[in-house]
């Protein structure tokens, strides 16, 4: 229906010209007829008519206009536009993430600690020695940052492996068992934590009651120790499988690019063939005129991390001389001109 309305523009536009309406309006729809099969013809040679969407739906494809006194332009689709804006989902979807539940764990202990060790020390009798033991004790759980580190590293990691599946670079079963492994992490963290905190309730209530003695002390060191043991290398393991998921990650987005990149001038080089072997079809456009490509989301990168399009401009000249064998493919790609916008 839209190219209806342009064409019956068209038309109208056309009654200022010298030629008459009838012979003007032949030529219009003789012309749209051709660009209309030319744009058939693009379809098929770049692969746009594949299902490559959802439920098979294709994704590309060659929409034309016909400017009358200017030429053709032809936007063309590719799932190439969608290819790389997967990768911008992916760091959305990741700072989305980021903003899910940041509270620590942890920080609920080392502020029930601060607070409350003033007024529970205050209370016993015992010497000033145990009183220090206590405080001291409290003061180790409260700087541990353990919780914090060891969320921040899963949640990264998570997100790495969210990342490696939408670029490509596993599988859903290495992302199955990649998640398995996070989820063990996740796990011991929460029963580390848990052992924390039965622990800190343990040194208030003593605390509180004002019991202490040597091996109690003891006692108290060597449990804070044992935790320590487990929760030492489980935060070293979460930091480790963080730091390898993000370098992988890296990788692949940097090779997923590349790749984008080169199919992108695979693409044209097929685009400037085709309008080499074929552009004879657009016969009956005047010379002067020319053939305007805009290549949807193939651009350069705007500021807004989007792909802008890119366009290229082609003489009616230039084509015919290709597809009549004065000039080559080459010199009809460094003849048109081109840029993003």
């Amino acid at each position: 229906m839209l190219r209806v309305i342009r064409l019956a523009a068209l038309i109208i536009f056309s009654a200022t010209f010298a030629l008459p309406v009838g012979a003007q309006e032949s030529q219009i729809l003789a012309l749209q007829r051709n660009i209309e099969i030319f744009s058939g013809v693009l379809e098929e040679v770049l692969d746009l008519t594949k299902g490559n969407g959802l439920f098979g739906v294709s994704l590309g494809g060659v929409e034309n206009t016909y400017l009358l006194g200017q030429g053709v332009v032809l936007e063309v689709r590719t799932p190439l536009a969608n290819s790389f804006n997967r990768m911008n989902l992916v760091s959305l979807n990741s700072a989305m993430q980021s903003l899910q539940a940041r509270s620590n764990p942890f920080e609920a202990i080392a502020l029930s600690s601060a607070s409350s060790k003033a007024p529970s020390l205050a209370s016993t009798a015992e010497p000033l020695e145990a009183s220090s033991f206590y405080s001291d004790m409290m003061e180790k759980i409260a700087n541990v940052d353990y919780s914090l580190a060891v969320s921040n590293a899963i949640r990264q990691a998570s997100e790495s492996a969210r990342s490696l599946r939408s670029l490509g670079s596993i599988d859903d079963s290495d992302y199955t068992q990649l998640q398995a492994d996070i989820e063990m992490l996740r796990t011991e963290m929460q029963e580390n934590m848990q052992g924390l905190r039965q622990f800190e309730a343990e040194l208030r209530k003593s605390a509180v009651e004002a019991i202490s003695s040597v091996d109690i002390e003891a006692e108290a060191q060597n449990k804070l120790d044992d935790l320590m043991i487990k929760i030492e290398p489980l935060r070293a393991r979460a930091i480790a499988k963080a730091n390898e998921l993000r370098e992988r990650s890296e990788v692949a987005e940097l090779a997923h690019i590349e790749q984008w990149r080169q199919e992108v001038v695979e693409l044209e080089s097929r685009l400037y063939q085709a309008m080499c072997d074929y552009g004879s079809t657009l016969r009956g456009l005047p010379e002067k005129e020319s053939v305007s490509i805009i290549l949807t989301g193939l651009g350069e990168q705007g500021e807004d991390q989007r792909r802008t399009n890119k366009v290229h401009i082609l003489n009616m000249a230039d084509l015919l001389a290709c597809q009549a064998g004065d000039i080559t493919v080459v010199i009809l790609q460094q003849r048109s001109t081109q840029y993003s916008y």
